[in-house]
């Protein structure tokens, strides 16, 4: 354990540094062993997850567990012994921005060839992509069922009948490898996770070379937020593992930061309206940035101006961008349709249980979880009005409330908020990105391992109290959000114990 107040030498941490970034890269090469793309990925019908491909040699399990705890632990004391030499030397810490960038590039390199065990929606990336290209089918209006012959259309899983829920630069970035010639799917996959690993590559470098603390008095250097980022286990897996689009959104927000962090507003907005145009969360950003543009801005003539130069940028890049994937509506169906879906959220979890107790009532948790998050929002933008929160704060608060409050979860889902996180690090960002990381890929195994194998044919649950319950979406649903979602406040219930000041101050420690 790192001693308060022992010097460190640049050698020592770099040392730590190749230690516990090794032992990462071997595990994921290890879980590249276990579960390689192919032959996975080429069994026929199935789309297949982290229990099916454990069947046969269920002892695995534990190696996946193990690997799972120690990737966090490393990325724990790599953050932290990074952490702590930077305030003893932020101007030699710098050096070790090249070593972090360059371990978590090995690790993705390395999940180019993993076969995504938590969520195929890369094979539906490379399956819209495919339907693009070679039977000219706009995925904003065509959806995969129309092509039943097509090899691959059972990859489409639940998107078969449904038109693409991306934007249109999504959709234009991932034709690319198609039209390059990549049509077969394991090579389309890899293309697709390539594509990810430019846009994390491009996010590592944009927060370890150019992004600002918001806050200086706690001292986080460069190289501790590229770590907090680059080398978080989640991260890695979700966005290069399984290939999730999500890190393109994301890598778009982090630039929109950096260049408002620099006054350059107008390239701010077109930043993250492209954020938008990838997946639609990041729609939310436009009015907390115009907000804070204007309220910047010293006069009522400017702020005009700059009014309405965001409003302009924003909607004709947005709308012109659409219009030419299709008509109006058309388009916007498969954005219309996943605002349909119910899973694993806290909300979800309200309804399954009062659907129990009370049926009657339990239709008005789901119709209305987003009007509670439209009063949270308005209390945020409220606040950011009132600069009772910054705009780093109110995008991170604006996230945590829009994944508690929808209606459905999927595990990266955290990545929303990282980029939030990394530029105004500390305690609180800190633990509450670190908790829901881990939490959130640990989630996984309650879903996929524990209802299968174990509770799934318990004698007690089929005979005892709950037998009337006893089915996956009334036992899972309750046990597992519970945790996945109240943990990550431990941190924030730790720091009111603590003398706020200190606990603040003494980041991680």
């Amino acid at each position: 354990m790192i001693e308060k107040n022992k010097s460190l030498s640049l050698q020592a941490v770099r040392k730590q540094l190749f230690l516990w970034g090794g032992l990462s890269a071997l595990i994921y090469f290890i879980y590249l062993i276990i579960f390689p793309l192919v032959p996975y990925i080429y069994v026929e019908g199935k789309m297949l997850d982290l229990e099916m491909i454990l069947r046969g040699m269920r002892w695995v399990i534990w190696i996946y567990i193990i690997g799972l705890a120690l990737l966090f632990f490393a990325f724990w004391r790599i953050v932290r012994i990074l952490h702590e030499f930077s305030k003893q030397n932020r101007a030699e810490s710098k050096s070790l921005r090249k070593w972090v960038l360059g371990i978590s590039i090995t690790c993705g390199v390395i999940l180019l060839g993993l076969y995504p065990i938590t969520a195929l929606d890369v094979a539906v990336y490379v399956v819209n992509a495919r339907n693009w290209v070679l039977y000219d089918a706009n995925p904003l209006t065509i959806p995969p069922e129309n092509f039943p012959d097509d090899p691959y259309i059972h990859l489409a899983g639940e998107y078969v009948d449904k038109t693409s829920p991306y934007g249109p630069v999504w959709e234009t970035i991932a034709r690319i490898p198609v039209q390059l010639g990549i049509t077969d799917l394991a090579g389309g996959i890899i293309a697709m996770k390539i594509i990810a690993l430019l846009a994390f590559a491009g996010m590592a470098i944009l927060i370890g070379w150019y992004a600002q603390q918001q806050d200086e008095r706690f001292a986080v250097s460069e190289v501790t937020a590229l770590a907090f980022f680059a080398l978080n286990p989640l991260v890695l897996l979700e966005a290069l593992g399984n290939g999730h689009n999500d890190i393109m959104m994301a890598a778009f927000i982090t630039l929109g930061l950096i260049l408002w962090q620099r006054g350059k507003w107008a390239w701010a907005t077109f930043a993250l309206t492209l954020a938008s145009l990838v997946k639609l969360p990041a729609l939310i950003l436009l009015p907390l940035l115009g907000l804070t543009v204007l309220m910047e801005t010293p006069t009522w003539k400017e702020r005009l101006l700059r009014g309405l130069g965001i409003a302009v940028i924003f909607l004709g890049v947005f709308l012109t961008l659409y219009r030419l994937m299709g008509p109006f509506p058309d388009v916007f169906s498969g954005i219309a349709q996943s605002f349909t879906r119910r899973s694993f959220s806290p909300a979800y979890a309200m309804f399954v249980i009062t659907r129990e107790i009370a049926p009657n009532y339990a239709g008005y948790i789901l119709s209305h979880s987003r009007n509670v998050f439209i009063l949270v929002y308005a209390w945020i933008l409220l606040s950011l009005l009132r600069k009772r929160l910054t705009f780093l704060e109110a995008g991170f608060l604006s996230y945590f409330a829009l994944i508690y409050l929808s209606n459905a979860f999927r595990i990266w889902y955290p990545l929303w908020f990282i980029p939030f996180a990394a530029l105004n690090l500390h305690s609180r960002t800190y633990w509450r990105t670190f908790l829901f990381s881990l939490t959130a890929e640990f989630s996984i195994l309650s879903y996929y391992i524990l209802w299968r194998w174990s509770w799934r044919h318990w004698e007690w649950g089929l005979t005892g109290p709950l037998a009337a319950y006893w089915d996956y979406f009334k036992i899972m649903t309750p046990f597992t959000v519970s945790w996945t979602f109240a943990l990550p406040f431990v941190g924030d219930i730790v720091g009111r114990l603590k003398d706020k000041k200190k606990f603040l101050q003494e980041l991680w420690i």
